[in-house]
């Protein structure tokens, strides 16, 4: 068994429940996801130690509830000298607490189970070793395994100061931990001041609720990085990295109420999961995966709305659009830049009307970042991910349904996929008639419908047999897609020049009629290729028929 059939199992419980909610078809209420042995749901803000201390005094984050005595956490994360457990996206530690010791493993869900979501076990122990063996003879396997033999060695460790407090929300309960302490990597130390929301018993609902009361009234800022990814990081000098899209996993005889859930969650949890890279790097791959999760969002809302009308549905992808929107410039950037430096620049590697023009775009694209990261410590995107998240936790679709249409959500979840990529298809085939002779509007138009084909495509492809079956047909419409693409950014290419133009003048002329050439020779050679591509699309075999 390898570690995502590891973690799939250990999560297939939960998917289990939230199948079983598929009753409330017939009229039996909705119920909310529970905590579950095994599995962390937690929300996590990060501030400063002025915003600890509102915090601590927030009438919000105590609600009658005394303060349990403070503890000093000692936390020591191991892994091999390879970093094999990181790799698997797990974290081993053991923390100490007075004078017990608890061993622990955490591992990553699936993007499906939300960006607040993990695995966690956690067995009593003797000492600081980290002895696998304490865990059951599954887990303790598995680890072995991604170990192989290799020895375990201390990575770095947290020293928290935490205050730890039980809220009773009536439907939930909550603990909420005020941490404030230091990551220690060897002799780097970095500070570390948090607030976490977790839940311990009860419905999900309540515990989005209070996080989006504390992110709307104190100063805090939602945090998707946890102590062990900033601990590794500290320790080997790493950096946040982009994340793609994973595979979706459904359960057996899944429903179209079951699709709803896993594929709205799972674009959700790809844009969170790229808030790191994007806020601390200004990695041009984050701010496109960002982007990517965002359409792949807005695509899929709008294939659950023509099934299951839902006025949420379409508030959410306003505000995805919204956000994707302020990304643009900073995407369109990238790919500028990008065209120059492996195309015209490799032929004018020293010219000082180049270097001119770089240093203006460059200018431009990291005030185009400063803009996105700004949007990401907007408190409106907090409340757009807490919001879906929310509402994804309760199936809130079902709410507006009429007796009619209720019966929709136990569809089986192949028979809507079969639909939607035989029409997704049918579009496009429409709006590709004459792709050569098109003006950019039509080609933009035809991107759009192979945009959201591909998404369907690798959305439901699982549930027709996936792999070999499915790969030609999506490879092909990636293929036509990263054409029409490329003539995109070509054509973006001449407005970016009007700007540095306009601001540089005679500095940037030769280079920008240089690069004005080179994608009109780009656009006549990109037309011979896009030909073939969507004649290879037009005869590609249809995998969900």
């Amino acid at each position: 068994m390898d570690l995502s059939q590891f973690a799939a199992q250990t999560f297939q419980h939960g998917l289990e429940m939230n199948a079983s909610d598929s009753e409330a078809a017939t009229g039996v209420s909705t119920a909310s996801l529970a905590a579950e042995p095994g599995r962390e749901l937690e929300i996590k803000f990060k501030t400063d130690a002025a915003g600890l201390k509102l915090a601590l005094r927030s009438e919000l984050l105590s609600t009658g509830a005394a303060d349990a005595p403070s503890r000093t956490l000692r936390s020591v994360y191991f892994d091999t000298p390879a970093g094999d457990l990181r790799k698997q996206r797990m974290v081993l530690r053991v923390r100490t607490i007075r004078a017990s010791h608890v061993i622990g493993l955490k591992w990553a869900g699936p993007l499906a189970d939300g960006p607040f979501s993990r695995g966690e076990i956690e067995v009593r122990a003797p000492g600081l070793d980290p002895d696998i063996a304490l865990f059951d003879a599954e887990i303790a396997g598995e680890v072995s395994r991604i170990i192989d033999g290799r020895p375990l060695e201390q990575k770095f460790e947290t020293r928290i100061r935490r205050r730890v407090r039980q809220l009773d929300l009536g439907r939930a309960q909550v603990e909420v931990a005020f941490d404030d302490g230091f990551i220690i990597a060897g002799d780097r130390k970095q500070p570390l001041t948090e607030v976490e929301l977790e839940l311990k018993g009860g419905e999900e609902g309540p515990l989005y609720e209070l996080a989006l009361q504390v992110a709307a009234a104190l100063p805090l800022r939602l945090d998707m990085m946890s102590k062990a990814e900033r601990g590794f990081m500290l320790a080997a000098g790493d950096r946040p990295m982009p994340v793609r899209a994973a595979a979706l996993r459904y359960p057996e005889e899944a429903t179209l109420d079951d699709a709803v859930e896993i594929v709205t969650a799972s674009a959700l949890g790809q844009f969170a999961a790229n808030w790191p890279a994007l806020t601390e790097t200004r990695d041009p791959e984050s701010i496109h995966q960002m982007r990517v999760a965002l359409r792949r969002l807005r695509s899929a809302l709008a294939f659950f709305n023509r099934a299951l009308p839902c006025a949420e549905f379409e508030l959410f992808r306003g505000e995805a659009k919204r956000i994707a929107s302020a990304f643009g410039p900073a995407r369109n950037w990238d790919a500028f830049l990008d065209l120059v430096e492996k195309g015209p620049l490799t032929h004018h590697p020293r010219d000082e009307s180049f270097t001119a023009l770089l240093t203006a775009a460059e200018d431009r694209r990291l005030a185009a970042y400063a803009i996105a990261q700004g949007v990401i410590a907007d408190p409106a995107t907090t409340r757009f991910v807490l919001n879906l998240r929310a509402f994804v936790a309760r199936r809130a679709w079902r709410s507006g349904l009429s007796g009619a249409e209720l019966p929709r959500l136990t569809e089986p979840a192949k028979r809507f996929a079969a639909e939607t990529l035989e029409r997704l298809h049918k579009r496009a085939l429409k709006r590709g008639r004459g792709l050569l002779e098109m003006p950019p509007e039509e080609r933009h138009q035809l991107r759009i419908a192979l945009k959201n084909l591909r998404y369907a495509a690798e959305f439901f492809s699982v549930l027709f047999g996936g792999g070999a079956k499915s790969r030609p047909y999506i490879r092909a419409v990636a293929q036509l897609q990263d054409g029409l693409g490329a003539y995109n950014d070509e054509a973006s290419a001449a407005q970016l020049l009007q700007d540095l133009d306009a601001a540089a003048g005679s500095q940037v002329a030769k280079a920008s009629g240089v690069i004005l050439g080179w994608c009109g020779r780009g656009a006549v050679i990109g037309d011979a290729n896009l030909g073939k591509a969507w004649k290879s699309f037009k005869r590609t075999r249809l995998f969900w028929r």
